[in-house]
This record gives C-alpha cells, structure tokens and sequence, in this order.
C-alpha cells in the first residue's frame, strides 16, 4: 500500500507564514492600485490645474495668427495633464501653411505651440505651392501674392519640376536669364518661358541638350536681339526655329520631334 504523505508541523507553519505574505503583497498592490488612480483622478481635475496661456511661437509671413488660434482653440480644453496635445498639434499642422508643429507642456500653466511655417518657392498648378523639398500644398485662393516661378506638370511629379527648374536656372544664370516658368505636360514634352515673355520648345526627346543648344547659339543669335525675341522653338534634331517680334526665321538641319 502507498504510503500516507505526512505533513509535519513545522511544513504546516511555513505554508501559514508563505500565505501571510502572499495576502499582504496583494492587498499592499491593492492599495498602491487605489492610491494611483485616486492620484491620476486628482492630478486631471481641470480646476485643480487649470490652463491659463497657450503660448505660439515661430517666425510668421503668411501664416494668419488668428486662423491658427481659431483651428487649435477646440482643442485646448481640460487641465495641464489632461490637455490633448496630439490634437492641438494634428490641427495645427492641417493649416496648409503649417509645415510642421510642436506641441508640449510648460509648468505650471502653459501650453507651448511651435510652428515652422511652409517655405514656398514656386507656384504650382497655378492655385498652390511647392516647398522647397518639392511637396505640394495649396492655401486659400488669394491668401498669397509672392513673386515666385510658376511651375506646373502632372500630379506626382512635384519634384521632379522642381529640380528640373533648379538645373535650368543654373544653366541660363551666366546669361543673365532668368526663368519664369516651367511645365511638362502629360506626354512628358518640356516648355519653359524666360522673364520677358521668350518661350523656349524643348520637347520629349533629349530636352536638356537641346537648351544647351540654346546657350550654344546665344551669343551670336540671339543676345543682341533679345528685345525682338518671341520663341525659339527647339524640337529639331540639329536645329531651331525662331519667332521674332515681327517675322519669322528658320535655322534648322533636321526634322522636328
């Protein structure tokens, strides 16, 4: 027959004592528990801690003060802990002329909003902006009047006009050109038109030497006529063609493509 398992009195007291402990750590857990969250209920009471400044800073241009005021105000309710930041900064950062904001707590009564504010250095689609990383945003129509160059081509290729127009101006900067505009239309044809009115043709096909053809010919063509200039058409395999103020010339040894 198995034998009976026998507990001795001393295992009997040791289990009593495990158990004291095991009930006492529960119930000190228990209170820290009830401690914590009466602490947490404490510390969000709006009166206890109320808001008292919302605090905006940045270098502004064109941002309105009064439209950030009025897009973060809804969101600045409850107290200094409970104050959701996350949504003040989330509305902020929907005004199109927010690029990025930050938002944090300042004790004992101060929410702080940071803004950097968009940077635009050309004109898009004719309505909107480009940064200057080449992301697209779009303001309220006439909120903005900037002497910027206007660029334009099919959504998606936001940055791809951009550094295209940056290699232009580099390119007809020691002529003393400037460019105005910019676009590529939907079959990837290149039209770019300089200060003053000239446009230049640059096509599908190789457009970037083909402006250099441009500059090529610019001293003996076209710098002491510029005034005359009207579009030099450059969709030539080996050419241009070119329309002055009151008539026409042809320079070309190739077929337009």
């Amino acid at each position: 027959m198995p034998k009976a398992e026998t507990v001795t009195w001393q295992r009997a007291v040791a289990l009593v004592r495990a158990g004291k402990r095991t009930l006492s750590g529960l119930l000190l857990l228990g209170v820290l528990g009830a401690a914590t969250l009466l602490g947490m209920h404490w510390l969000s009471d709006p009166y206890r801690f109320p808001l008292g400044v919302v605090e905006v800073k940045g270098d502004f241009r064109y941002l309105q003060k009064e439209q950030l005021q009025a897009a973060v105000a809804p969101h600045v309710t409850g107290g200094f802990f409970t104050v959701d930041v996350v949504a003040i900064r989330a509305a902020a950062e929907a005004l199109p002329w927010v690029y990025k904001a930050s938002v944090q707590r300042v004790w004992p009564e101060t929410v702080r909003v940071q803004i950097e504010e968009q940077q635009p250095v050309a004109y898009w689609h004719g309505n909107g902006f480009l940064n200057r990383r080449g992301e697209a945003f779009f303001p309220a129509q006439g909120q903005a009047d900037i002497e910027l160059p206007r660029l334009d081509g099919p959504d998606g290729q936001e940055t791809r006009v951009l550094e295209n127009y940056r290699r232009v101006s580099a390119t007809l900067a020691p002529l003393g050109l400037q460019v105005q505009s910019l676009r590529v239309d939907g079959r990837r044809a290149w039209e770019m038109q300089l200060a003053g009115g000239v446009a230049l043709k640059l096509g599908r096909t190789q457009p970037w030497q083909r402006l250099r053809r441009f500059v090529r010919a610019w001293p003996s063509v076209f710098a002491a006529r510029l005034a005359e200039l009207r579009t030099v058409d450059l969709r030539y395999s080996n050419g241009f063609s070119v329309v002055w103020q009151q008539t026409a010339v042809r320079n070309d040894a190739g077929n337009k493509g």
